[in-house]
C-alpha cells in the first residue's frame, strides 16, 4: 500500500515493466530475432497504415458532415425568419376573415325586417294567385254563358225572321 502522498506503483504490460520505473530485467536480456522484429514492424506499419486510413475516412465525413451542418443552420436561420412572416399573414388573413364574418352577420341581422316581409309578400302572392285563378275560371265560365246567349239569340232572330 502506498504511503502518505505516493501514488502506488503498478505493473504494466510495457517493454519498461513498472511505470516511470527502471525497466524490467529480461526485456534487456531478451533478443528478438531480425525476422520476427521485420515481421512485427510490417505489420505494425499495416496497423498504422489501415488508422491512418481509417482517420482520414473519419476527417472526410467530419468535414462532410460540418459542411452538411452549416448547410443546415442556413435553412434553418431561413426558416426561422420565414416563420413570423407566415404566421403575420395568417394573423391578418384571420382578422379579414373575422371582420368579413362581422359584417355579414350585421348585415344578415339588418335583413331580417325584409326576410318577415318577403315571407308575408310570399304568402299574400299565394292568395293573390288563388283568386286569380278563381276569377280565370269565372271569367270562361261568363264568357261561355255570354257565347250561349248569343247563340240563343242568333236563334230567337233566326226564328222571328222567319
Amino acid at each position: 500500500m502506498a504511503g502518505k502522498h505516493r501514488i502506488s506503483r503498478q505493473y504494466y504490460e510495457e517493454p519498461r515493466g513498472f511505470r516511470d520505473g527502471p525497466p524490467p530485467r529480461l526485456a534487456q536480456e531478451r533478443s528478438i530475432s531480425p525476422r520476427r522484429f521485420e515481421g512485427e514492424l510490417s505489420s505494425r506499419r499495416d496497423e498504422i497504415r489501415r488508422i491512418r486510413d481509417d482517420n482520414q475516412h473519419l476527417v472526410d465525413e467530419i468535414v462532410g458532415l460540418r459542411q452538411a451542418m452549416s448547410h443546415l443552420k442556413e435553412d434553418l436561420y431561413s426558416s426561422s425568419q420565414a416563420i413570423p412572416k407566415l404566421r403575420a399573414e395568417k394573423e391578418l388573413e384571420s382578422r379579414e376573415l373575422t371582420q368579413r364574418n362581422l359584417k355579414l352577420e350585421a348585415e344578415l341581422r339588418s335583413l331580417e325586417p325584409h326576410r318577415q316581409d318577403a315571407l308575408q309578400l310570399r304568402s299574400e302572392v299565394g292568395t293573390l294567385q288563388s283568386l286569380r285563378q278563381e276569377l280565370t275560371e269565372k271569367v270562361q265560365g261568363l264568357t261561355k254563358e255570354v257565347e250561349h246567349q248569343n247563340s240563343e239569340k242568333q236563334r230567337i232572330s233566326a226564328m222571328v225572321a222567319e
